[in-house]
């Protein structure tokens, strides 16, 4: 019944608003509110779509995107060049298959150690128990042995006694037996595995590594070097016979296998292969570019250094000069330790490391004249002749400047020697002549030869410069210049001022 009159009631109240019209300033009131509705909807419209143009003109286009960058251990040009791009993926695909390789023969799963450690564990185990009823054992054995020899001599005997009585004394002595080491020793001798016949086993690890050579098992034949005693196989037979190889499988050289588990062994057997078999070993892995293997051999002290060795790793980083400075670095630590002193400062020259190699040539107080002309001839640069002819953190000069001009200009390096010159000249007035009066090393006469040599190669100036401070000396050497008609060159006459 109330729902019923609520109907009515909402009819009745929609046809009275239905009836009903409107005042006119209502209408004005809506319209001023929908035109309100319709400006904030325009400015917000207006607004996204301003938010929205730049990041459609800042962001590239798709198909410009995409990151240039240099690939590592190329230039520029050589990473847009399609032949140094087919050569640096080649290498690439070498390493890839190397270290491939490695995985394969070199590492295995952990889950394997972990087996290794648990079947180790086991037979330990086992081994312990097995002693231990070794000794139970060996003690029963001695025991009857007693008993049996006591009445063996029974039946040689009167048989005075009984055997009960006769034998009483022996079973009270075995039956007090505790311990068997002290005890007729000789007896397991034969069976014992700690006393085994080292000749005879060494001959039979021998035979064994020649059977796997011979069947080409070089794998197998390189893991039995791995563990032969003492390092026997480690000598330069085998070197010679693993060298030989010419045709292997994979890709790693049975000789480099070789040098690896010979440098390996040697935290087992503390002696590292002689000076031959160091270099064998090092020129193997430069030739193969495994100059890691080497940094490892140096580091850990591995190798028997000597001056050859130095050479090798030397020379190979002016070949290669990527690992220029690596080498210098590794050469000079085996320079170093065969005594050859001015070949580890020149690695240090050659690597940069002038203050290094000036300290170096301070501390070890051991270089000679020619030793440092060697460094001049080996690299004659401009910083390191001022670092030789300055002194250095307080100490004197450990070459003169007339003596590295003459030099220089005496050999190959013939302008640096003219420049070294033009700079002392250059550098103030009256330095050439403070230079020349100060060098108690090089003579007059090698200021005259200097300057000979200067108009020779048409350093007219540095010749006039030179030859103004010598005659200027009261008591000294006049040089005077005549022209020769034979040659279009200087004569030089020299007199003696009385």
């Amino acid at each position: 019944m109330v729902s019923t009159n609520q109907h009515r009631l909402s009819a009745w109240q929609s046809k009275q608003l239905i009836g009903q019209q409107p005042s006119p300033s209502r209408i004005d009131i809506i319209k001023e509110n929908t035109a309100g509705l319709e400006a904030r909807l325009q400015a917000v419209k207006n607004s996204r779509k301003v938010k929205g143009e730049p990041t459609k003109v800042t962001l590239p286009p798709r198909d410009e995107i995409g990151d240039v960058k240099c690939i590592p251990g190329l230039t520029f040009m050589e990473s847009v060049n399609v032949d140094d791009l087919c050569k640096h993926l080649g290498e690439l695909k070498k390493i890839l298959n190397d270290l491939s390789f490695a995985k394969e023969t070199k590492y295995v799963p952990a889950q394997i150690k972990t087996d290794i450690c648990q079947d180790i564990y086991q037979q330990m185990q086992q081994w312990d128990e097995l002693v231990t009823l070794n000794k139970q054992l060996k003690l029963r054995y001695k025991r009857l042995k007693l008993v049996a020899d006591a009445v063996t001599a029974w039946g040689y005997s009167e048989k005075s006694v009984s055997l009960t009585k006769f034998i009483l004394p022996t079973l009270t002595e075995a039956n007090s037996l505790k311990e068997v080491d002290s005890l007729w020793p000789e007896l397991f001798d034969d069976d014992d595995p700690s006393k085994i016949n080292e000749s005879a086993y060494i001959l039979e690890y021998v035979e064994r590594f020649n059977k796997l050579f011979e069947d080409k098992k070089y794998k197998a034949a390189i893991m039995h070097i791995a563990n032969c005693p003492r390092g026997i196989l480690n000598n330069l037979e085998v070197m010679e016979r693993f060298k030989a190889i010419t045709e292997y499988e994979g890709n790693i050289s049975p000789l480099l296998q070789f040098f690896e588990v010979v440098m390996s062994s040697f935290s087992t057997i503390k002696r590292s292969p002689d000076a031959r078999m160091s270099l064998e070993a090092v020129e193997c892995a430069l030739k193969l570019s495994r100059l890691d293997l080497i940094i490892h051999w140096v580091v850990q002290q591995r190798l028997t250094c000597s001056e050859t060795l130095g050479e090798a790793i030397y020379n190979y980083g002016d070949f290669e000069l990527r690992s220029k400075d690596t080498c210098m670095v590794l050469a000079q630590i085996v320079y170093n330790k065969c005594d050859v002193y001015k070949k580890a400062a020149l690695c240090m020259c050659k690597s940069g490391q002038l203050s290094r190699a000036m300290a170096y040539i301070h501390e070890t107080k051991k270089f000679s004249l020619d030793d440092y002309l060697f460094l001049l001839s080996k690299c004659p640069s401009t910083e390191l002749i001022q670092c030789l002819t300055h002194g250095w953190n307080g100490n004197p000069a450990v070459l003169s400047t007339g003596t590295a001009i003459l030099w220089l200009i005496s050999n190959d390096p013939k302008e640096v020697g003219f420049h070294l010159l033009k700079e002392v000249c250059d550098s103030g007035q009256g330095a050439l002549e403070q230079v020349i009066l100060n060098d108690i090393y090089c003579t007059l006469d090698d200021w005259q030869e200097i300057a000979d040599t200067c108009k020779t190669h048409n350093h007219n100036a540095l010749a006039d410069s030179i030859f103004t401070v010598l005659t200027s000396q009261e008591g000294g050497t006049v040089i005077m210049i005549t022209a020769d008609d034979d040659n279009d060159g200087a004569r030089l006459t020299e007199h003696v001022l009385l």
